[in-house]
């Protein structure tokens, strides 16, 4: 691993932590049984990973459910939560032992991202505030989608070389329809119910999850982008 590798890996580590941190110090949870619950859907989540053909890194949907907690949920659980996600993906039925680091990166990248959506989708910018709430939505899905796959090309670039838009590329052409329906779902859901109420999560959980084994077996197929 190169000087420079681990120099941008400690950076988003440390980006994260602080992120985390922050989160932690205004620490709300206005309903802590939703809370459990959206641990075990993002625990879920990060279990349910994939490859896209050609590319080092997994997806998984714990990104739909970063959208709901985002417009249920406080910064710090929604964040705490992603960050048990990442872990999870990361980790779980791993053929070789994933590095520390690895697993901080993983966990910081989402974290990153969930904040990078988070201000969208709560309309915490200024200007947004009487904007409607899809496009807000609709912004913050993609700001953490292009974060979340940004920070991982980076890090496929420096490790394993090639060209950085090469490899965004190909990651965004094999991973965006998978992300799109999914976006599409939870945006749907909100829109529907200008309150995310916690029983429009547990309504909208199940097509997300059963989305995401299918786009799994639809890769496996060999029908993905090549």
């Amino acid at each position: 691993m190169t000087r420079i590798t681990k120099a941008y890996l400690a950076a988003v580590v440390t980006a994260g932590a602080a992120t985390t941190i922050f989160g932690l110090a205004h620490w709300r949870s206005d309903d802590l049984a939703r809370f459990s619950v959206f641990l075990l859907l993002f625990t879920v989540a990060g279990m349910l990973k994939g490859k896209v053909p050609g590319i080092t890194g997994t997806y998984s949907p714990v990104f739909f459910f970063v959208l709901l907690g985002s417009a249920t949920m406080s910064f710090a659980e929604v964040a705490v939560a992603a960050a048990l996600g990442g872990v999870v993906q990361c980790t779980f039925r791993q053929a070789a032992r994933p590095s520390f680091i690895r697993i901080c990166f993983n966990a910081a990248n989402l974290v990153l991202s969930t904040a990078s959506g988070f201000v969208f989708i709560q309309r915490l910018l200024p200007g947004l505030t009487e904007q409607p709430r899809l496009l807000c939505f609709v912004l913050g899905a993609s700001v953490f989608y292009v974060v979340n796959t940004g920070l991982v090309s980076v890090v496929l670039t420096l490790a394993e070389g090639g060209s950085l838009s090469s490899i965004w590329k190909h990651w965004c052409l094999g991973s965006l329809p998978f992300y799109l329906v999914g976006a599409l779902i939870v945006g749907a859901t909100i829109t529907a119910d200008s309150a995310a109420t916690f029983v429009g999560v547990i309504l909208v959980a199940p097509p997300i999850l059963l989305a995401t084994i299918y786009y799994r077996l639809w890769l496996r197929s060999g029908n993905a982008v090549t």
